[in-house]
C-alpha cells in the first residue's frame, strides 16, 4: 500500500496512506538500514503488513528534494514569511531564502505580515522591487483571513515550510493555515511516555485544502556559497536577461557591454536586487577562491 510519512519519532513512522487516508504505524524494514536508507517525513513510501496490526517500510520512492535542518524530503512549496515592521524585512536575506529554494527546486512564495503597522507606501516600494520577478507576493495582517484564504489556494494537494526570521508571526500563520492543528515546538511523545521530557519531532500538518505544512516555523537558508558557483548564481535572479550580453560569460560586474547593468540603469531591474547579487557574487567568490 502506498502512502506519505507524515511524522517519525522514536523509530515509529506514521504512514497517511493513499487508499483511506488513514494514519498506520510503521517501522522501517532492515534492508532499508542495511542500505543506509533513513526514512523522512515527507517521503512516499510503500509499506506492507506481516502480521496483523504490524506494518513495515518496504521501499522508499524517488525523491523530489531532501533537506537536513530540519529533515523532510519533497517539499513543493517554501512560503518565506517577513514582517513589514517589527522587525524590518532584511530583503538580503529574503534574497538568499529564494534562492536556496530554488536550487532545492522549491517554488517560494513570500508573504509579508503586519501590514496593518506600516505604510502604503513602505509596501508599494517592496512591489517596485519584486515586480519583475515571477514570485508571488502577498502582503496581510493577523485578521485577514481573506488574504490567508489565498496563501491555502497555493498549497492543495502539496508540501510546504516555512521559513523567515523569529517575531514575524509564522506560528499565528501556521496555525490558521492548518485544519484543528497547532504548531508546537515541543511535542511530548506520548508514545514513549517520557513523561516531562519532550522528544522534538518532525511532522507534517494537514492544511485546510489537504495539503501539508512543515510543522517547524524556523527553517534556515542554506549557505549559497556551499551550493552554487559564481557563474550559476546569475541563473537564479529570473528577471535578468539570457544571451544579450557582449560576452556570453559575464557576470554582470565588471565586464562591458553588459545588458543587465544597463537594465538596472535605466530602471528595468530593481537597483536593489541588483546590488543583492553582486553582494552574494561577491561572498561566493571569497569563500571558493
Amino acid at each position: 500500500m502506498a502512502g506519505k510519512i507524515i511524522k517519525g519519532i522514536g523509530g515509529f513512522y506514521y504512514v497517511k496512506t493513499d487508499r483511506d487516508n488513514s494514519v498506520l504505524e510503521c517501522k522501517a524494514r532492515g534492508v532499508l538500514r542495511h542500505q543506509k536508507i533513513i526514512p523522512t517525513v515527507g517521503d512516499e513510501v510503500m509499506i506492507q503488513s506481516d502480521n496483523p496490526g504490524e506494518w513495515m517500510i518496504e521501499s522508499i520512492l524517488p525523491r523530489k528534494n531532501i533537506f537536513l535542518r530540519p529533515p523532510v524530503a519533497n517539499v513543493d512549496i517554501g512560503l518565506i514569511v517577513f514582517s513589514m515592521t517589527n522587525p524590518k524585512p532584511n530583503l538580503l536575506l529574503l534574497d538568499m531564502l529564494l534562492i536556496s529554494s530554488e536550487i532545492q527546486y522549491v517554488k517560494p512564495i513570500v508573504c509579508f505580515t503586519k501590514r496593518d503597522l506600516t505604510s502604503t507606501a513602505e509596501e508599494i516600494a517592496i512591489k517596485e522591487i519584486y515586480e519583475k520577478t515571477p514570485y508571488k507576493l502577498f502582503f496581510f495582517s493577523k485578521n485577514d483571513t481573506e488574504t490567508m484564504d489565498k496563501i491555502i489556494s497555493e498549497i492543495g494537494g502539496k508540501t510546504a515550510f516555512m521559513a523567515g526570521p523569529s517575531g514575524v508571526g509564522k506560528s499565528t500563520m501556521a496555525n490558521y493555515l492548518c485544519a484543528d492543528q497547532t504548531m508546537e515546538t515541543g511535542a511530548l511523545s506520548q508514545k514513549l511516555k517520557r513523561g516531562k521530557h519532550t522528544t522534538r519531532h518532525v511532522e507534517l500538518l494537514e492544511t485546510k485544502n489537504g495539503g501539508y505544512l512543515l510543522d517547524t516555523p524556523g527553517f534556515s537558508s542554506y549557505k549559497i556559497s556551499e551550493m552554487i558557483k559564481p557563474e550559476e548564481l546569475r541563473e537564479y535572479f529570473p528577471e535578468f536577461s539570457r544571451g544579450e550580453c557582449r560576452f556570453k560569460s559575464c557576470l554582470h560586474n565588471e565586464e562591458p557591454g553588459c545588458a543587465v547593468k544597463k537594465s538596472v540603469a535605466a530602471g528595468e531591474i530593481s537597483a536593489v536586487r541588483y546590488e543583492h547579487y553582486l553582494s552574494l557574487l561577491d561572498e561566493i567568490k571569497k569563500e571558493q577562491y
